[in-house]
């Protein structure tokens, strides 16, 4: 091993020689390749510097042929002078004899030292390379090395550039060939000197005879480069010339630049040549040459210092190898005599470290005893037992064990063979921390060295485990949601067959009993039920699927609250008194009546909840709908809370939970008999979300739900008080109402405009409060009675008030109930008006201000809201045309029917100014389509384009349906199929309003 040794260390010392010879040829070359590139980077500064004073000077001359005044020209050439910093501007005088004389050209030129001059200033410039060729109009020039005479004791060495003009520029009362600027040697090399080395690298700018033009040592005082290169310098005779040949070109443009080396005064430079201005147009000198040189040391000094301390490293590594080559063969001789501990002790290192970085524990245990020969020291930081302790006692791990047999019983262990295993998984919690982590547990009997040794190694599974219950979570859900639209779509099959059924029947038995006039009109109610029972799942399908595609939207306007709960009431209230149940609403805190927001879907989300509380509840049952005002939290924005309470079947916990889940209803032989599509809730819940509201539920079986659904909104510019109250003398107002609840709305509500409110519980005590104050000489304005009371209804206490009052005080009647129920028996006690509740002051307002007009009309009036009326009807299809016509026919209405939007167009075009009262437009047409139709008559010039009322009515039925419709400038939209009972409402507003 010693020989072997000896012929490493000779091997490594041959190799090292090699190096560092490679490091030396290496230096030399990066030497080079920087001194390249940094001279480079000057010739192109050079060149960069040429072309923007040659720039500048071409601007210059536009300037002046501008006739500027001297003291306009100064001012410019100065704020020229602080940005380029040149030394002076020259105007060359058109003297030709003086040129050709080669010296003191005669010049004019400001001195910038002066605050503004007189005129400008003599000079004469000294140009003794300039020759003959060089007045070319056009063509610019460089002049090195010349000076001009500043003034009789004064004379300065410059670089000018120069640019005759093609025609002399006549200014300033001369007459002038050229323009021209100048820099000193000091400015010239500021620009375009690069640091490098320090500062230690110097440049010569040199003629072809060697003659030193510029440079960028200071005090220099060599004039021939090339006379002081070859007296100090030991350069080789054939370098020499090679520098010279190349400074003449004469060996044509081959001829590449390069370096040399040579030494003065026992220090050895780099000299790197190369043309430089090569790409500046011509120039005093037909050949100049940049040198640079900078000592060798210096260039190499980085680079040294990198070569000198990779070579002692190398030196030390080939030392050190060769003593790492020893050792080991030492190592080797050593091991061999001892080789079953030293394996023992790396294995014991290489599981420590192991263990140190990873979360899997290893355990080594001797049978004997059952004690721990190795453990791996990460067990306090995984399971929180200290490593001594475990040393000590292995059995402490199984206390860590949450749940399951702790570990593998010894007794378990007695049959196992060697190289036999077991596995387990546990789960183990921290003992100081709490954490909790799974583990995975395999232990083995080995035989190592003749001995008997479990080895056990607990594995983390913690991630793994968790993600296995990730993707089970999420086969759960994808598994429950499957199992939910299957049996959404086994109920949907049994609940669209229903009213389908019902349809498809009675059609049949219309037609077998078509002369039965009774039986017609039973059928043709039952088939018209059954037609809105399917229009309501079908529209419940499709808002759902629309809402889970993402393309459901809030469209935002402003409007009022009390026309949101009559309509609602309106719709609500026939359904309630058909299955006797009592419906109230209430508003608490004073709410505000006009509000932005989504008027569609708010309606949407309070009727699908109402529709619940009613479908859900018993003959006889109770629904209160409550409005309450929250505390605002800022000035723009009010928050409104919505309640609907009932006394129905209401729902057990566990529906609670999944109530808001799409196609989901709760099995109950209660409410099995309800028909629906299990999407109404989850519709609800999702339009509460997109309007940023939050909806809660609470629910008991067999006593009934309440739904809670705060919104937020904002409120529009508020109205300027045109003290409507106090001008209609309306200043004291008497209520009647055995509802706390609905005193305190009214109270609040007046007062807040400044009326003076007095509220009783019965109709008795109205009667004696109103007697009583005309006996004070206190009397009421008006009186608003509550239809049911105690002990004296509203209207046996308004016939009581007529008669023992000789006055005639407007009374009005306060009801959550219709107003049909009760007409007849009003208006026999000379009430007035009737005001649906719950009680607002726009609607109370409104009522006052109609008050002398004719009382409300009923359904006659209703009826005949379409009687006498031609529309022009837009319909491509033509069943839906012929049902429409009928109906229409039926109303006493005139119609004339177009196939598509473009007919529509051109009909009314044609049509005289008073044919047709109203357009009642399809959609989804041939040729043109209803928006298009729209917008064309809204903008042709048909005396009524911009008035007639247009109508949608289509299958398109969601909020921004509408929301395009009223912006392609229709005046409102209806919903196919077509209610006529719908139709004949919104005419008869249009009417109202075109008759105001």
């Amino acid at each position: 091993w010693a020989v072997s040794a000896m012929c490493i260390f000779g091997i490594i010392i041959s190799l090292f020689f090699r190096y560092v010879d490679l490091v030396e040829q290496k230096t030399h070359n990066e030497n080079t390749t920087h001194l390249s590139e940094l001279f480079t980077q000057i010739d192109k500064r050079y060149d960069t510097f040429v072309q923007i004073n040659w720039a500048n000077l071409r601007d210059w001359e536009g300037y002046l042929r501008t006739k500027p005044t001297e003291e306009e020209a100064y001012s410019f050439f100065k704020n020229s002078e602080e940005h380029y910093r040149f030394s002076h501007i020259y105007l060359l005088r058109d003297k030709p004899d003086d040129i050709e004389e080669k010296s003191d050209v005669k010049c004019d030129t400001y001195d910038f030292d002066e605050e503004a001059p007189d005129s400008l200033k003599e000079v004469s410039l000294d140009l003794s390379h300039y020759s003959d060729a060089m007045i070319k109009p056009g063509v610019d020039y460089v002049v090195m090395g010349a000076s001009a005479k500043i003034s009789d004791y004064e004379t300065e060495t410059f670089t000018v550039f120069i640019t005759p003009f093609v025609t002399p520029l006549e200014c300033f009362g001369g007459s002038y060939a050229a323009i021209a600027v100048s820099y000193t040697n000091a400015d010239l090399v500021s620009r375009i000197s690069v640091n490098a080395f320090g500062g230690a690298a110097q440049f010569y700018i040199v003629a072809e005879d060697g003659r030193v033009i510029m440079t960028s040592v200071e005090n220099n005082v060599v004039d021939n480069y090339f006379t002081n290169l070859n007296r100090h310098s030991n350069i080789s005779a054939e370098e020499y010339e090679r520098l010279t040949a190349y400074t003449k070109n004469e060996g044509g443009d081959k001829v590449a630049a390069g370096t040399i080396t040579y030494t003065i005064n026992n220090k050895e430079y780099y000299l790197y040549y190369r043309h430089i201005g090569e790409h500046t147009s011509t120039c005093t000198h037909k050949f100049i040459t940049l040198l640079g040189e900078v000592e060798v040391a210096v260039a190499g000094q980085s680079i040294g210092a990198i070569r000198n301390e990779t070579i002692s490293f190398t030196g030390i590594s080939a030392a050190l190898l060769f003593v790492l080559a020893f050792a080991i063969m030492t190592y080797r001789y050593i091991k061999s005599r001892n080789k079953g501990a030293l394996e023992l002790r790396y294995r014991d290192m290489l599981f420590r470290t192991l263990s140190e970085n990873i979360n899997d524990i290893f355990m080594m245990i001797d049978p004997k005893g059952f004690r721990a020969n190795f453990l791996s020291p990460n067990i306090e930081r995984l399971l929180g037992v200290p490593h001594a302790d475990a040393m000590q006692n292995i059995r402490l791990l199984s206390e860590c064990v949450t749940g399951g047999t702790p570990t593998i019983g010894e007794g378990a262990l007695v049959g196992l063979p060697i190289h036999g295993s077991i596995s387990w998984e546990r789960e183990y919690r921290h003992r100081k921390t709490g954490e909790l982590r799974w583990y995975h547990g395999n232990l083995y009997r080995e035989n190592i060295q003749g001995e008997e040794k479990y080895v056990v190694i607990l594995s983390d599974h913690t991630a793994a485990r968790k993600t296995h219950q990730a993707i089970q979570q999420a086969l759960d859900v994808a598994k429950a949601a499957n199992e939910a639209k299957s049996h959404f779509l086994s109920n949907m099959s049994h609940d669209i067959r229903t009213p389908m059924n019902a349809i498809v029947g009675f059609s049949a038995l219309l037609a077998r009993d078509a002369g039965n006039v009774d039986r017609v009109r039973e059928y043709t109610r039952k088939i018209s039920t059954s037609g809105q029972h399917l229009l309501c799942l079908i529209n419940d399908v499709l808002d759902m699927s629309k809402i889970e595609s993402g393309k459901t939207s809030l469209v935002i306007g402003e409007f009022g609250l009390p026309e949101i709960l009559e309509g609602l009431s309106a719709i609500i209230l026939p359904q309630a008194k058909a299955k006797k149940q009592n419906f109230e609403m209430y508003v608490v805190g004073n709410p505000p009546e006009r509000l932005w927001g989504d008027k569609l879907h708010l309606n949407q989300i309070l009727l699908n909840l109402l529709s619940n509380a009613v479908k859900y509840t018993d003959l006889g049952g109770n629904v209160t709908f409550t409005i309450q005002a929250l505390p605002q939290t800022s000035p723009q924005t009010s928050p409104i809370r919505f309640i609907v309470k009932d006394t129905g079947f209401g729902m057990s916990k566990e529906f609670l939970t999944k109530i808001f889940e799409p196609f989901t209803r709760e099995v109950s032989s209660v409410i099995n008999s309800v028909q629906g599509t299990g999407l109404g809730m989850a519709i609800t819940k999702n339009l509460v979300d997109l309007m940023g509201g939050t909806i809660a539920v609470e629910s008991e079986q067999g006593k009934g739900s309440t739904f809670t659904v705060d919104l937020y909104f904002s409120l529009p510019a508020a109205e300027e008080n045109d003290d409507f109250w106090a001008n209609k003398g309306i200043v004291r107002v008497l209520v009647a109402d055995d509802s706390e609840q609905a005193c305190k709305s009214v109270n609040d509500a007046l007062t807040a405009v400044g009326v003076d409110v007095v509220c009783v519980a019965d109709g008795d005590e109205a009667v004696n409060a109103a007697l009583q104050a005309k006996k004070e000489g206190k009397g009421f304005n008006v009186i608003l009675l509550d239809w049911k009371m105690p002990r004296m209804n509203g209207i046996e206490a308004a016939r009581q008030i007529r008669k023992k009052m000789n006055e005639d005080i407007p009374i009005l009647v306060l009801s959550s109930y219709d107003w049909s129920d009760i007409e007849d028996e009003a208006r026999t006690a000379d009430i007035d008006a009737f005001m649906p509740k719950p009680f607002f002051l726009s609607t109370f307002r409104h009522t006052m201000q109609v008050m002398k007009q004719a009382a409300a009309r009923g359904t006659a009036e209703e009826q005949s809201a379409l009687e006498g009326m031609t529309f022009l009807v837009a319909e491509d299809n033509e069943l839906n045309a012929e049902i429409l016509s009928e109906l229409l026919s039926i109303e006493g209405a005139s119609f004339d029917v177009k196939e598509n939007g473009k007919e529509t167009l051109e009909a009314f075009l044609a049509a005289p100014q008073d044919k047709y009262d109203m357009i009642l437009m399809d959609i989804q047409m041939p040729v043109m389509n209803g928006y298009d139709a729209t917008k064309a008559i809204r903008a042709s010039e048909h005396p009524r384009a911009k008035t007639i009322p247009i109508i949608a009515m289509t299958a398109n039925a969601f909020a921004e349906d509408v929301q395009n419709a009223l912006n392609a400038g229709m005046t409102a939209h209806l919903v196919k199929p077509i209610n006529m009972t719908a139709v004949k409402a919104l005419i008869g507003s249009l009417k109202n309003d075109e008759n105001k």
